[in-house]
């Protein structure tokens, strides 16, 4: 397809309109979601109104010709019809598969799909009638809407209402041009009707009108809403990038816990929330999530470099405490985080990890949680000086770290009781703790087999729970990641 026929295509689907709604949509995206799905919403945004335009394109055609509007590829014969018309019918499935199967998916596809129906309703019926203004009022609030839901969120009620009057306002303003050819042609819409001085009025009162709802109240509540939600998503931590995802119900005047999720030797972050369901749990709950990853050793295995038995066996020089606590400080600038409900969890060697950063930033988080994981034997190795609200949990039969301790290359680690009597020794916790009744915490397993022992402390919590027969990677679900969140969410700093 040479350049020449490039441009028509792009002129025949009225351009610059066409461009300006993909770019809102752009910007609301990247508000209200991050970089990535922005871009492929624009791209969907961008077929559906290149189906408006050549649709209308082909429709005119005859009225275009009688009224020689040579500024329409149609009409120069740079196109011609029939080609219009099969790029056209090539293209509306994939628009429309692209937006329901895309970021917006199927309740955000569908909505704006909505409007594209209605730009092409408008073409072969409602401009002779006089309830023209309907289509581009539908079909204005359809696009920022089909963005809300495409995040779950519902859209304000003012983001609807000024999207339907500017888009009403420019139906006024776009057809002042052609209002005497359209009378010649019996085009009837509300504009044709109420002629140019009538329709331009209307066209200003609604674009000050928008302008009005948008300085004055609940307007600008909502917009500081949109503004400190920011997206569901975003990335930060430079070198070592990590995605933060936002609960739905984020607000920046409520201030929301955070959790960091830490996968185990050779594992990473996707694996992790797969494995412990905890990105789920903390939509739930409203926690913002973050799984970031380790570095890579010379196996090319992910790990933290936590205590001297686990798990950087190439002695890399990395700081990964450093590395998390800067993570909750860029995080704590970037949104609104409750400095009270900072958690951290892990499995294995990340298990491993949220001790060491327990033990080295004890200040920065209010409790801690993990599966499977341990500390070096030597009690030099964690210098925390504060009370922490620790839950250890420890299958009996893990044949990786072993409940009742051992070594990694011949460097010892905690058995799971010492663990938990070392913490409640730094939490100046009774060292005679109660074993209460079992519970049901790895579904997997059949009957109530975890038996948690709870101390008993003057400020904080330390519990181990102990899973009988629980393996070292046991098959969990979302009932026990809730069971975790809601323990380490009822354990805030006081």
């Amino acid at each position: 397809m040479s350049l020449v026929s490039i441009k028509a295509y792009a002129k025949a689907a009225h351009f610059g309109p066409s461009m300006l709604i993909t770019a809102i949509s752009f910007v609301l995206a990247t508000r209200l979601w991050w970089e990535g799905p922005a871009y492929v919403i624009a791209l969907t945004v961008f077929l559906g109104q290149l189906i408006i335009g050549w649709s209308n394109d082909i429709y005119d055609y005859s009225d275009d010709l009688k009224h020689n509007r040579i500024n329409k590829p149609l009409i120069t014969g740079t196109l011609t019809v029939h080609q219009l018309r099969r790029v056209t019918f090539i293209l509306t499935p994939i628009a429309v598969i692209a937006n329901l199967l895309g970021p917006l998916g199927l309740k955000g596809g569908s909505v704006y799909l909505l409007g594209v129906a209605c730009g092409i309703a408008y073409n072969f019926y409602f401009k002779f009638s006089p309830l023209s203004p309907l289509p581009y009022a539908i079909a204005c609030a359809a696009l920022p809407a089909s963005i809300f839901y495409a995040t779950n969120r519902t859209p304000p009620l003012w983001v609807l209402a000024a999207g339907s009057m500017l888009g009403v306002a420019f139906h006024f303003a776009n057809v002042l041009k052609d209002l005497k050819a359209d009378k010649e042609s019996q085009i009837g819409g509300l504009p044709q009707r109420m002629g140019r001085v009538a329709s331009s009025l209307a066209a200003i009162v609604l674009v000050i009108a928008t302008v009005l709802l948008f300085i004055t109240s609940p307007v600008a509540r909502d917009l500081s809403s949109i503004e400190l939600q920011e997206s569901s998503s975003f990335i930060l931590g430079g070198d070592r990038p990590v995605t933060v995802v936002l609960p739905t119900q984020y607000l920046k005047q409520n201030p929301a816990p955070l959790l960091i999720n830490l996968h185990g030797y050779s594992g990473d972050s996707t694996s992790q929330s797969r494995f412990t369901f905890l990105d789920k749990a903390a939509q739930e709950r409203g926690v913002i999530y973050v799984a970031p990853d380790g570095l890579q050793d010379s196996k090319g295995n992910r790990f933290w470099s936590a205590f001297a038995a686990c798990c950087n066996f190439n002695s890399n020089p990395v700081d990964d405490a450093a590395y998390i606590k800067s993570l909750i400080d860029q995080i704590s600038k970037r949104v609104s985080v409750d400095s009270a409900r900072i958690y951290l969890f892990g499995h294995s060697n990340g298990h491993f990890m949220s001790y060491k950063f327990a033990c080295t930033y004890p200040q920065s988080i209010a409790a801690i949680a993990g599966l499977a994981g341990a500390m070096d034997s030597d009690a030099q190795s964690c210098q925390a000086n504060e009370p922490m609200s620790v839950l250890h949990i420890h299958g009996t039969s893990d044949d990786v770290i072993s409940y009742g301790g051992g070594e990694i290359f011949g460097r010892s680690y905690t058995d799971a009781v010492t663990t938990a009597k070392r913490w409640a020794l730094i939490d100046k916790c009774s060292q005679m703790p109660a074993v209460e009744i079992g519970f049901d915490l790895v579904t997997s397993i059949q009957g109530a087999e975890t038996i948690p022992t709870v101390y008993s402390c003057p400020e904080k919590s330390v519990e181990l729970w102990q899973v009988m027969g629980g393996v070292h990677s046991p098959e969990l679900d979302a009932s026990f990641a809730l069971k975790v969140m809601d323990w380490l969410l009822a354990h805030p700093k006081k």
